[in-house]
């Protein structure tokens, strides 16, 4: 166990709402939201034993680590963009925290203070952003070549906050056909007639719609300035035509 005992990258990951959805699990349709949510999260990742990569999910939790190397890192910024996705195409937002501390994480046993500065980014009431801890931020600062793990950084623009970029494949969009590149258009005008829905056609608590106008204001902002994706606001004109705004 001592052994196991190191330096790590580490993502705590939390289902926003999940309990929610559980005290209505009476409710069939809801019941299946709930699976779906379960599966995507144990689903959407796998550990791998040759990079230490390791992933446990319990309940509506999820959490990641990896040994520190920039591949490692990767692994874990990366693995929580792909999970943050997933979910995001189920209508689900996520939120939790990314740091580097020391910390156990093997099948059996998940402690140690590097995991605890992970979990306390996840503030209840926040908002559905993965937020980034100083420690990774001055990890990546340190190293001596230019990873390129900095671009899935940003600015929180609403509390000037570093949080992961989960939407950075949608911003640097570019439309122009590559050989193993994902054709984006399809899924973004999808997920931007999701989130309008939820923001303005599902009637959610005023709570949890102010979640997900943070989502929309981030989605806008990421996919606006190039013009090439869609963005929510004809959903939203629409939706509001049919509500009689």
């Amino acid at each position: 166990m001592q052994g196991n005992y190191q330096r790590r990258f580490v993502a705590f990951l939390d289902i926003l709402g999940f309990s929610r959805l559980v005290q209505q699990a009476d409710d069939p349709d809801l019941r299946d939201s709930i699976v779906g949510a379960i599966e995507t999260m144990r689903e959407s990742l796998a550990p791998n034993e040759a990079s230490d990569f390791r992933v446990t999910q319990f309940s509506d939790c999820t959490v990641l680590s990896a040994a520190l190397s920039e591949y490692g890192c990767s692994l874990v910024m990366t693995g929580s963009i792909i999970l943050a996705t997933n979910l995001l195409n189920h209508g689900m937002l996520l939120r939790g925290g990314l740091a580097v501390g020391n910390m156990v994480h093997t099948d059996e046993v998940m402690f140690g203070p590097g995991f605890l500065v992970a979990h306390a980014q996840d503030k209840s009431g926040g908002t559905p952003k993965i937020a980034v801890d100083q420690s990774l931020v001055d990890e990546i600062a340190g190293w001596p070549n230019d990873s390129g793990l900095e671009t899935l950084i940003r600015t929180d623009p609403y509390d000037l906050s570093p949080m992961l970029h989960t939407l950075a494949e949608f911003e640097s969009y570019d439309a122009v056909p590559r050989v193993g590149h994902p054709v984006r258009d399809d899924d973004a005008a999808r997920l931007a007639e999701l989130i309008a829905n939820e923001c303005y056609g599902r009637g959610h608590p005023p709570a949890v719609t102010a979640k997900w106008i943070w989502m929309e204001r981030y989605w806008n902002d990421s996919v606006r300035p190039k013009g090439i994706l869609a963005t929510t606001d004809n959903v939203a004109v629409r939706l509001g035509r049919e509500r009689g705004d």
